[in-house]
């Protein structure tokens, strides 16, 4: 499969969007290059589900094309049925998943599916530079620099930090 022609699938509650928006933004578009029309993200008009479109149908066809499923996994995501779903839907289908958590969910209370996974936490630059280390497969070009993505990445915890959900100092 062309690096081009990669699927992301962003699993996330859409109550969590002040947190998910600037993590696509900052992070995997200007951070890492990954254009957003390869990114599947349901709280943003132009990466998400069209007009007309059947919500279920369109996740399920979403997550089957995925080439990888990453999951921001906090309290409303545990609480949604839905996310709930997505996840175990990719552990299924053995996707290329991607946890990341924030605070107060931690490793121990990740559940089931993840108790043996390597889980990234979302508001430590340490594991954000782990993430772009660890899937230089999921960028399209070379080109992007680590210089460039340290920028972005300290950006983007300068936004949640700042952020009213208050999630970055609870570690």
């Amino acid at each position: 499969m062309a690096v081009q022609s990669r699927l992301i699938f962003i699993s996330h509650s859409s109550k969590d969007e002040s947190i998910v928006t600037p993590f696509i933004d900052k992070i995997l578009n200007i951070g890492m290059g990954i254009p957003r029309n390869k990114i599947f993200y349901t709280s943003n008009e132009d990466t998400g589900i069209k007009s007309g479109t059947e919500f279920k149908k369109a996740i399920r066809l979403k997550l089957e094309k995925a080439t990888a499923v990453i999951q921001i996994i906090t309290e409303n995501y545990k609480r949604s049925e839905v996310c709930l779903n997505e996840m175990g839907a990719a552990w299924v289908l053995s996707k290329k998943v991607i946890p990341f958590i924030m605070p107060p969910i931690s490793f121990q209370s990740i559940g089931f599916i993840h108790s043996t996974s390597q889980i990234l936490k979302l508001n430590h630059d340490k594991d954000l530079y782990k993430f772009f280390d660890d899937h230089k497969d999921l960028k399209p070009s070379p080109n992007f620099t680590i210089s460039n993505y340290h920028r972005q990445v300290t950006e983007f915890l300068e936004t949640i930090r700042h952020g009213s959900f208050g999630y970055y100092n609870r570690w």
